[in-house]
């Protein structure tokens, strides 16, 4: 009974194009090798609880049972905490082909993923396809998270998360709406930080942050941060966090994000809209 009705109401679902006001975090994740413990685990559980979903794939060209079975193993303290998971394994010998036959694939799902989770590790040879997938991912309609995790700090306390945000930047809902769900699992303060060129500009830019969290219905206990000076040098000024947030822009330096995580002393996470969220529904 149950599945006629979950299939019925898919086949409703279906015909209606996605509202923004529904939106919930459902991420894609790629796992490149299953049998390596996924550390970002605990952290995806930050985003995607309580009424979000994880679907999670491994591409491999041998042994499929088991990977299939490695891959179950990794993600099974998600399931048990009652997050919606998915997986399977793609057999193929190319990882970036595979990982866009899954993307292809779950377009035409009508509860398909709306973001993909990435990894940035410390080795650069995996550079090039993080980037390629970005790229592909995006003219896919989904929103992007790429993590840095420190690999001596972690995540900390799992409390206060900053929130970079760019004056005049069209790219800030998905962050809006991954820094609420992160902040109502961790229970800590949101700090709105944005960067002035000068102070001439201090006073606008707190306005700016105050109509953001005002339109966007932050917590009343956020606070506003405006640092005056170039990018880099004011990192290590702002508040201290456990997470620091920024938006990620066309070009994708990945170096460059590796060296930002070092900077600010925490784990980063590069947020890309795809243009079907919004912070103010």
């Amino acid at each position: 009974m149950f599945l006629v009705l979950a299939e019925v109401a898919s086949r409703i679902a279906a015909r209606f194009p996605r509202h923004q006001i529904v939106w919930k975090p459902d991420l894609l994740l790629p796992i490149e090798d299953p049998k390596a413990s996924v550390g970002s685990l605990l952290f995806i559980r930050s985003i995607t609880y309580p009424s979000g979903s994880l679907y999670s794939f491994s591409v491999k060209d041998k042994d499929i049972e088991e990977a299939r079975k490695d891959l179950e193993y990794a993600i099974a303290p998600l399931r048990s905490e009652n997050i919606l998971v998915n997986s399977t394994i793609i057999e193929e010998n190319n990882f970036l082909h595979g990982a866009k036959l899954v993307i292809q694939t779950l377009l035409g799902s009508a509860f398909r993923p709306n973001c993909i989770f990435l990894n940035v590790g410390s080795k650069k040879e995996k550079d090039e396809i993080i980037k390629k997938l970005v790229d592909y991912a995006g003219n896919n309609e989904l929103g992007t998270l790429l993590l840095r995790q420190h690999p001596r700090i972690a995540f900390g306390l799992q409390k206060d998360i900053n929130l970079w945000l760019r004056d005049k930047s069209p790219n800030w809902h998905l962050a809006v709406l991954v820094s609420l769900q992160i902040q109502l699992n961790w229970g800590g303060k949101i700090n709105l930080v944005t960067v002035a060129n000068s102070k001439n500009d201090e006073a606008r830019l707190y306005e700016f942050l105050n109509n953001i969290s005002q339109q966007s219905r932050l917590p009343s206990l956020t606070e506003f941060n405006v640092l005056t000076g170039k990018f880099t040098d004011v990192l290590k000024e702002a508040p201290r966090a456990d997470i620091n947030i920024f938006g990620l822009g066309e070009t994708i330096d990945l170096n460059n994000l590796r060296n930002i995580t070092e900077l600010a002393m925490s784990s980063c996470l590069f947020v890309k809209d795809s243009g079907n969220e919004s912070a103010l529904v």
